[in-house]
């Protein structure tokens, strides 16, 4: 892991996460530990800590680089299974959880991973070797109205439809197995002024769909706030609109009491708020810190409560 990967909004996160200095506290995207290390250092010696991560040579990487002084554990998982990590290790209620959706730069920079357009590598894209399908699969499996949908609700990509033609009609010559064949079919169909921004977006889409992101994060999100202690904190940085959209409609709805139409003159959903948003608006990276690290640009921070 030559590439260092720099945690963004380091410092606006652990202000929010900790609420207690001796609590159980989850990075449930541990990456290469950035932010576990900093949350240790602001913490006592009675705090427990837990790092999960679905890529194994990651949590090898914490293992042997990281000296965290208070009792931890690090756990190889999908953080969709953040519930049951805390349950089987004996935490059934958390003071903090983090979720960083951001890719690892140390992943992003890696061409054996296919997760950028801007180095030739195998279309892989999975976050974990547990992931059976890859990217190559989906690219010469998929039909052209499964590839047109990845693309649409995926990567936003106005250019989907026409794209996921000259894929199908590419692949009938020979199959696309690498991100430079993709790369190459893509950019003859993106606006010149446009090329990176529709790379980014097809990838993003790829990837989103080879591991399930979104519903992934629907699932953590819930299972979250269900384990959090009361005062706990939730704290979830996002890159994208998607993932964005999903973690406001979340806090919004955890955040609301009645949900009943207006018409309706009783309440008869009985539904109760579970958590108090912290952040109203979103905490945007500053523009010192965009300067020293560019991936930071799109970073959005969002946090709740428990009640």
């Amino acid at each position: 892991m030559s590439t260092i990967h720099v945690p963004v909004l380091l410092k606006e996160t652990i202000q929010i996460l900790v609420s207690r200095p001796d609590g159980v506290y989850v990075d449930a995207t541990l990456g290469t530990g950035g932010h576990f290390r900093e949350l240790s250092s602001q913490l006592n010696q009675d705090a427990i800590l837990l790092g999960i991560d679905a890529d194994p040579t990651v949590i090898d990487h914490c293992k042997s680089n990281l000296n965290i002084p208070q009792k931890h554990l690090y756990i190889n998982s999908n953080f969709e299974s953040v519930k049951a990590v805390c349950f089987r290790n004996g935490y059934p209620k958390i003071d903090g959880i983090l979720m960083d959706l951001g890719l690892s730069s140390y992943a992003l920079d890696d061409p054996d991973r296919g997760l950028s357009f801007s180095a030739n590598g195998p279309l892989d894209m999975r976050f974990s070797p547990a992931i059976g399908q890859t990217a190559a699969d989906i690219i010469n499996n998929a039909g052209l109205t499964d590839l047109i949908h990845i693309f649409q609700e995926f990567g936003e990509e106005r250019f989907s439809k026409s794209i996921a033609r000259s894929i199908v009609n590419e692949r009938q010559k020979s199959s696309i197995k690498t991100t430079a064949q993709l790369a190459a079919i893509v950019k003859q169909k993106a606006q010149a002024q446009n090329v990176n921004k529709t790379l980014s977006r097809i990838f993003q889409a790829l990837r989103i769909a080879v591991n399930c992101e979104l519903d992934v994060l629907q699932k953590a999100l819930t299972d979250s706030a269900s384990i959090l202690n009361p005062g706990g904190r939730l704290v979830v940085i996002t890159y994208h609109s998607l993932e964005d959209r999903i973690v406001k409609q979340f806090f919004k709805y955890e955040s609301t009491g009645c949900i009943c139409p207006r018409e309706f003159p009783i309440c008869q959903c009985d539904h109760k708020a579970s958590l108090k948003i912290i952040t109203p608006k979103p905490i945007l990276p500053k523009k010192e810190e965009i300067i020293q690290n560019s991936r930071a640009r799109s970073a959005r921070l969002r946090a709740a409560k428990r009640l």
